[in-house]
């Protein structure tokens, strides 16, 4: 052979590689392409949608997903890793589809603030108490 071997593309790939170039081109992206972008696996992202997280329109078998709907599963991602509950998520959009400088989001963070403050204590005093009976027993 005289030039560089030439991969074979199967036809499949390249009819979902323009695909992904046309939903890019129109403003939507499929779970995939939301999936890669937020880190999430996609079995996480329909559990969200089951929960009323998100709810993108589907065309056809697809779901299509939009700018708005990426910063809504960042927010909810955001909101689970500070450990605060879907039902209460989904209560806030609910009222607030936007989270942004929302009161009800204030209100939200600062009552799970006093929650983790409260559990902070309690686990403060079961360490101290934990500390005393090593102690205790340790000395026998």
């Amino acid at each position: 052979m005289d030039g560089p071997a030439r991969a074979v593309i199967p036809v499949e790939f390249e009819k979902n590689q323009q695909r992904r170039e046309e939903a890019h081109l129109g403003g939507f992206m499929f779970i995939g392409e939301l999936a890669a972008e937020t880190g999430v696996d996609p079995k996480t992202i329909r559990f969200y949608e089951r929960e009323g997280l998100l709810s993108p329109p589907r065309h056809g078998r697809f779901r299509t997903y939009m700018a708005s709907d990426v910063r809504r599963l960042k927010d909810v991602l955001m909101m689970r890793r500070l450990g605060i509950g879907i039902a209460n998520i989904r209560k806030m959009f609910e009222t607030n589809p936007e989270i942004t400088n929302s009161q009800q989001t204030i209100s939200l963070l600062l009552s799970h603030l006093e929650a983790l403050r409260t559990r902070q204590a309690e686990v403060a005093k079961q360490l101290e108490d934990t500390s005393a009976m090593l102690r205790h027993y340790s000395s026998q």
